[in-house]
C-alpha cells in the first residue's frame, strides 16, 4: 500500500475503519490505488447513497482484493457458482460470490464485508431448501467449497475435515485408512451444515449427534480473528456450535473423532402397500433399539416405494434388530445384505438418495412413538397427493420420513460434553415431510400441503400426550423455530456466546439468513 495515498483518503473520513480494512486486506501494490478510491468514497457517502452505491462498490472492490477468487455478476463462471444450491427456489443473485482457500481469506472477506456493511451469506454444500440462506440478492456469498482438504492425524483417532467438502467425499478418503467418522447419511449434504445443525448419523444411539464427532472447530470470528473452539479453549464456543448454527462465525475446519469402519447393511425397496406394515414394524423397532446401540433405520417413504435402509455399527450379518422388518414382503435390495464400510454404504445409496435438481421444501417436528399419529400423517401425505394433483401442481414428489431416535443416543451426547439442543434422553421419533416440486409458481401451494402433514401429527400428538416441543434445525421450514426449541436457558446460554464472540454483531445483523438468534 502507498502510504502517502492512504494518509491523505484518510484525513477525509473517519480513520479507524479505514485503516483497519487496509490492515486486514492486502490489495497489492497495483490495485491500492483504486482500492483506496472506491473505498473512500463509499465512506464519505450518507446513509441512503451508501445504500444506493453499496452493490456498485462490491463489485468493483472484491475483484481487487480477491482476483479471480471473487467471481462477480454476469462473468465468467458466475452462473455455475449461483446455480450451486440444491434447491432451485435457492438461486438468487448475489452481486459477488467469493470462494476463498484459506481462513485468512475469509477474515479478510469478514473485514470487506463489515466495512460496507454488505449483506452475506455463507455456503458450504448448499444442501438446504430455504431461500436466503445459502445465498441472497445483491450482497456477497462466501462459499466454502475450495476447502476441501482431509487429515488424519499420526495415531488416525482423529480426521481433519474441510468445510467445503460433502459427506461422499470425507468416506471416500477415509476409508483408505480403514476409518470413518459420525457424518451424515446423504452423499452430497457438506459437512459444516450437517454439523453445526447438530446432525444424524448412521452411528447415532452408539456416539450421539454427529456434531458430538467434532474434537475441535477451526473458526473465523466477525472481527476477522482465526481461533479454534475444543474442551480446552473457548469451550463454550466449542459446545455452542454443537447445533447453535451459524451465529457465532465461519468454520473452515471441522476435527473429528475416528470410529469403527466395520458395518453390516441393508436396503430394501417395498412397495406403497406395505406401508401400514411397516409402521407397525416401526413401534417395535423404538423398543428394541433401547437394549441395542449399534442400529439405525432410514425409512424414506416416496410417492411410488418405500426405502428401508438397516445399519449396524458391527461386522453382524442380519441382525436381530431389525427382524421385525425381515418378514414383510418387499420388491428389490437398492443394497444386498453384507458387512461392508461406510463409504461402501453410502456409495451404494448414492444414486436413489440424489434428487433431481428441483425445488424443495422441508418440515419437521418430534414425539415419542406413536402408532395413531405415524398412521395419521401417512394418510394426510396421500390426501394431499391427491389434492395437489387436483390444484395443478405438476411433478410434485411428496417424501415422508419417520427417523427414529434412541434414549442412548441422548446420552452418548450427555457423556461426551452435551450440546445446546436441549433434549431429554428418552425414545423419540423426528419426522420430516419433503417436497420436491418444478415450478416455483406452485411454491406456496406445496408449503401449505406440508403445513398440513405435520400441522395433524403435531394436533394428534399433542392429543396424546406424545408431543415433543424439539425442532431438528435441518430439517426445519424457513417459518418454523428450531433455536427456540432447545428450551429458554440453552437459548439464552447461545445468545450470551454469539454476544461474547461477535460483540458487532456481524452475524446476527449483517448475515442474510439462517436459523439466526436475532431472528429467533
Amino acid at each position: 500500500m502507498t502510504q502517502d495515498i492512504v494518509s491523505k483518503n484518510l484525513k477525509m473520513i473517519d480513520p479507524t475503519n479505514l485503516a483497519s480494512v487496509f490492515a486486514a486486506v492486502d490489495f497489492g501494490p497495483s490495485q491500492t490505488k483504486e482500492a483506496v478510491e472506491y473505498l473512500t468514497r463509499f465512506a464519505n457517502f450518507g446513509e441512503d447513497e451508501k445504500n444506493a452505491q453499496r452493490g456498485a462498490t462490491i463489485e468493483k472492490v472484491f475483484p481487487l482484493a480477491f482476483g479471480e477468487e471473487a467471481i462477480i455478476e454476469h462473468t465468467s463462471g458466475y452462473k455455475g457458482l449461483r446455480e450451486k444450491p440444491w434447491s432451485k427456489n435457492c438461486w438468487l443473485a448475489p452481486k459477488v460470490i467469493c470462494t476463498p482457500s484459506t481462513p485468512q481469506a475469509v477474515s479478510k472477506i469478514l473485514t470487506l464485508v463489515t466495512f460496507l456493511e454488505a449483506t452475506f451469506s455463507i455456503r458450504g454444500g448448499g444442501h438446504l431448501q430455504n431461500p436466503g440462506f445459502t445465498s441472497n440478492n445483491g450482497g456477497v456469498v462466501i462459499s466454502l467449497e475450495n476447502f476441501k482438504s482431509i487429515t488424519v492425524n499420526e495415531d488416525k483417532s482423529t480426521a481433519s475435515l474441510g468445510a467445503g467438502l460433502n459427506w461422499l467425499e470425507v468416506y471416500k478418503a477415509l476409508d483408505h485408512y480403514g476409518l470413518t467418522v459420525t457424518g451424515g447419511r446423504v452423499p452430497s449434504v457438506g459437512v459444516p451444515g450437517l454439523l453445526l445443525g447438530g446432525g444424524l448419523s448412521f452411528q447415532n444411539s452408539e456416539h450421539g449427534f454427529s456434531c458430538t464427532g467434532v474434537v475441535d472447530y477451526e473458526i473465523v470470528l466477525g472481527d476477522g480473528k482465526i481461533i479454534n473452539a475444543n474442551a480446552k479453549e473457548n469451550a463454550d464456543l466449542f459446545c455452542a456450535l454443537k447445533g447453535g448454527c451459524s451465529n457465532f462465525g465461519i468454520v473452515t475446519t471441522f476435527t473429528m473423532a475416528t470410529v469403527s469402519n466395520k458395518v453390516w447393511a441393508e436396503a430394501r425397496l417395498y412397495p406403497s402397500t406395505a406401508n401400514n406394515e411397516l409402521i407397525e414394524a416401526l413401534m417395535k423397532y423404538h423398543e428394541v433399539i433401547e437394549s441395542d446401540n449399534k442400529a439405525t433405520l432410514v425409512f424414506h417413504v416416496t410417492n411410488q416405494a418405500t426405502l428401508m435402509v438397516f445399519f449396524y455399527c458391527a461386522p453382524v450379518e442380519n441382525p436381530d434388530v431389525f427382524a421385525c422388518f425381515y418378514d414383510v414382503p418387499f420388491l428389490m435390495n437398492i443394497l444386498p445384505p453384507g458387512c461392508r464400510t461406510v463409504y461402501d454404504v453410502v456409495q451404494g445409496l448414492a444414486n436413489v438418495m440424489q434428487q433431481e435438481t428441483q425445488s424443495h421444501e422441508m418440515r419437521t417436528m418430534t414425539s415419542l412413538p406413536d402408532l395413531e399419529m405415524f398412521k395419521a400423517v401417512e394418510d394426510e401425505r396421500l390426501h394431499q397427493i391427491e389434492d395437489l394433483k387436483n390444484a395443478g401442481v405438476e411433478d410434485v414428489l411428496l417424501t415422508m420420513v419417520f427417523q427414529p431416535i434412541a434414549s442412548g443416543a441422548i446420552k452418548a451426547c450427555n457423556t461426551k460434553g452435551g450440546n445446546p439442543m436441549g433434549l431429554s434422553a428418552q425414545n423419540q421419533s423426528w419426522f420430516l415431510i419433503m417436497a420436491d416440486f418444478k415450478n416455483l409458481t406452485d411454491e406456496e401451494t406445496v408449503r401449505a400441503s406440508c403445513r398440513t402433514i405435520v400441522s395433524k401429527g403435531e394436533e394428534i400428538s399433542k392429543n396424546n400426550g406424545t408431543h415433543v416441543p424439539f425442532v431438528y434445525a435441518n430439517y426445519a421450514s424457513r417459518d418454523q423455530n428450531p433455536l427456540r426449541s432447545y428450551g429458554e436457558e440453552n437459548f439464552e446460554k447461545l445468545k450470551a456466546v454469539a454476544k461474547k464472540y461477535d460483540p458487532g454483531e456481524v452475524f446476527q445483523k449483517l448475515q442474510n439468513g439462517g436459523w439466526l438468534l436475532s431472528k429467533a
